[in-house]
């Protein structure tokens, strides 16, 4: 991408806006920055582990490792974060409570986010920093507002969530038939021009995702992710870098929260420690690899990891009747939410 973020639409968006260059000093030194992180991280991590002798949890909780291994990518190149991998495969393979599940999510995306959030920083990513700010403001109030005020039953918070990205991708994926207008522009690059009606929105879309989060585990980044590209056409790589960093402050919310507030982290910590070596290597090459993809790579990769969501979600859960309707419920007030995103931004 160039220094210039073009404008896609005239008359639609705010002024391009140029990108100065970089200072000198910081083009020579930020290359340092990474990796010096990562050392300063894996010697303190390296140097608990010895002094607490706690080594021999890999013998027990090396496939959660594993199973980061993968998800840490996810969370690095989608806008699907890490718990969208770990809150099923917990849940679902290793019987992890639920609770469980969502706090070890936080906890880890807020190392292995957080290190690809300053990946995408490093390399001058294109995002938009104004919905940073507001949707993570919002995200501040829905995680605090999430965790003392919302209960949601199980096994809702996995069967909800796996019916809402579901839908979500295939509508992403069937957007660019569904909207014929202009449909020889190219996806674009910035927002309408910024006011107050867009920061209230990306508020209350932080406020949301927040509460989700506070949940799950996961859902701001997806949630403002299905914002910018289904109503604002914003090309899916700005807006997964977009998605990134707030999910990662999201998560640090919660982090403080369940780990310095509730102190109610009990065995995650041990997850956490196992796990905590391979999200912050594997988020960051995710941030990388996505700047060499494909809008049509990125979307075909959600597809097939929301396909394989679904589909366990099914052959592991019984649905009672209850379930049923609720979830039926659940996924046409989605769909609608989705197709009015899609008609206004067919409007535009």
């Amino acid at each position: 991408m160039s220094r210039t973020q073009a404008v896609a639409r005239p008359g639609k968006l705010s002024a391009p806006r140029t990108i100065a260059p970089a200072h000198p000093r910081y083009v020579r030194y930020r290359r340092w920055v990474y990796p010096l992180l990562l050392l300063g991280i894996y010697l303190a991590w390296g140097s608990f582990m010895t002094v607490a002798q706690q080594w021999a949890l890999f013998q027990t909780y090396w496939p959660m490792a594993l199973t980061m291994l993968f998800g840490s990518f996810v969370a690095g190149s989608t806008a699907a974060g890490g718990a969208t991998v770990a809150f099923p495969v917990f849940t679902k393979l290793f019987d992890v409570p639920t609770t469980d599940a969502r706090t070890f999510g936080l906890l880890i995306q807020t190392f292995g986010m957080g290190m690809a959030a300053i990946t995408i920083l490093l390399r001058r990513a294109p995002l938009l920093p104004r919905v940073v700010l507001w949707t993570s403001l919002g995200g501040l109030v829905g995680m605090v507002a999430g965790t003392y005020l919302v209960s949601v039953p199980q096994p809702y918070p996995k069967v909800l969530f796996t019916f809402a990205t579901t839908l979500f991708v295939v509508t992403l994926a069937l957007s660019r038939r569904l909207v014929r207008t202009r449909s020889d522009a190219p996806p674009r690059l910035a927002l309408p021009a910024w006011n107050g009606q867009l920061r209230l929105l990306f508020i209350a879309v932080g406020l949301v995702g927040g509460v989700v989060a506070s949940v799950v585990g996961s859902g701001i980044d997806m949630l403002v992710f299905i914002v910018l590209t289904l109503a604002f056409d914003i090309d899916e790589k700005v807006s997964t870098f977009t998605s990134v960093p707030i999910m990662a402050l999201t998560s640090a919310v919660g982090f403080f929260v369940h780990g310095g507030l509730l102190q109610d982290v009990g065995i995650v910590w041990s997850y956490w420690l196992v796990c905590l070596p391979v999200v912050i290597v594997g988020a960051p090459l995710g941030a990388v690899i996505l700047g060499y993809l494909q809008r049509r790579q990125i979307i075909g990769f959600l597809l097939i990891l929301v396909t394989i969501e679904f589909v366990t979600t099914i052959w592991f859960i019984s649905f009672t009747p209850t379930m049923i309707v609720v979830s039926v419920g659940f996924v046409a007030l989605c769909a609608l939410g989705f197709w009015a995103m899609l008609a206004y931004r067919a409007t535009r």
